[in-house]
């Protein structure tokens, strides 16, 4: 009987486990992996600073480059130049010459210059003339000079101009500290041809008066530069001959290409400074005809009305126009086509001429 009770178990158990073997089981599940989400980090753009290009101040007569604005008055310094009054002297450091038909067979320059202090000497002086006291109401300027008649330095008062007899107040060349103008003994010059202003005595005795010897910085002197102002299509010019007075003389402007410039001829000979030997060389050459009159002594000229030219540089040469709004305005200079007319960099010669006055310019010199 108890082994049939034990062989009842053994089987009850070998049934159980058979039983829980064939029990179905969960399959294992493997959670997948979690990943947390990765964000870039957000930079904010960077922005290069801006920096606001240096400015760039330029002569506003020869358009070099300076250090600062410009803010003076233009001084206008009488040159006389008659073949006795030869050489020149202080010419090449004008930022701008005129010559002129002045009066009866009496041809004279007017120098002007941005910076009057720099200029040691400049002459012979001589006196104004009518035509000169219109330009320099044009520029606003100082004019410096050797006197006048009584109908010329009134017509410079009625016009407002602060004009100087520079001879009145001349001292000998060893006062010089305290001279507008000296009287040349060194090269032995005879008057009327030897005196010669004095730039930082007439700055200083202008300044001394309580005369004002500022402008606005924003003046416009009506002229533009090129780095290359040699006019596109121009002619060949590789000299210029103007004359004067119909008759009176002839200026021969000659193109050096080694200097890039024009050099001043008259008489028979080339210009140059008696002190310092510099040739009397100008980048720019401009012709201007404009309708002249006489008033029996003087010669005028109708600068308002405007009229047609040439302008040279580089050896080239082309027409141009040129005008003024009014008596106080600048003169400006305008191609053919009525384009605005950009200028070398560098001092400028000009001549004015009546409208019949010939002027004649060839390929090659002479």
């Amino acid at each position: 009987m108890k082994r049939l009770i034990t062989l009842l178990l053994v089987l009850g158990l070998v049934l159980c486990g058979c039983a829980a073997k064939d029990q179905p089981t969960e399959p294992e599940t493997t959670a997948a992996p979690t990943t947390a989400p990765t964000t870039e980090p957000t930079t904010e753009p960077t922005t290069e600073p801006t920096t606001e290009p240096a400015p760039v101040y330029t002569n506003p007569l020869n358009g070099e480059i300076l250090d600062e604005p410009f803010t003076g008055r233009v001084f206008a310094h009488i040159v006389s130049n008659t073949a006795d009054a030869l050489p020149h002297v202080g010419v090449p450091q004008a930022d701008i010459l005129f010559e002129v038909y002045a009066s009866s067979g009496v041809v004279r320059c007017l120098a002007l210059f941005t910076d009057i202090e720099s200029v040691e000497a400049v002459g012979s002086t001589r006196s104004t003339r009518l035509v000169f006291n219109d330009i320099t109401q044009h520029y606003d300027a100082i004019l410096t000079h050797a006197g006048g008649s009584s109908q010329v330095l009134s017509d410079a008062k009625a016009r407002g101009i602060d004009n100087f007899n520079v001879d009145s107040l001349d001292r000998q060349a060893d006062e010089l500290a305290n001279a507008t103008a000296y009287r040349d003994k060194e090269y032995h010059r005879y008057a009327p041809h030897d005196l010669f202003g004095y730039g930082p005595g007439i700055k200083a005795y202008v300044e001394s008066l309580g005369v004002s010897t500022t402008q606005p910085e924003d003046k416009d002197y009506c002229l533009t530069f090129a780095e290359d102002g040699t006019p596109a299509g121009g002619e060949d010019a590789a000299s210029i001959t103007i004359t004067f007075g119909r008759h009176t003389k002839d200026t021969v402007m000659v193109y050096n290409p080694e200097l890039g410039k024009y050099v001043f001829n008259q008489y028979g000979k080339e210009m140059h400074d008696q002190i310092t030997d510099e040739q009397e060389a100008f980048q720019n050459v401009v012709v201007m005809r404009a309708n002249t009159s006489s008033n029996g002594i003087y010669q005028e000229v109708d600068f308002v009305a405007g009229g047609e030219g040439y302008f040279a540089c580089g050896g080239k040469i082309i027409p141009i126009t040129w005008s003024c709004a009014d008596e106080d305005s600048p003169f400006r200079f305008m191609t053919a086509d009525g384009e605005p007319l950009d200028f070398g960099v560098g001092n400028t010669y000009i001549a004015i001429v009546d409208t019949e006055s010939p002027v004649s310019y060839a390929a090659e010199t002479a």
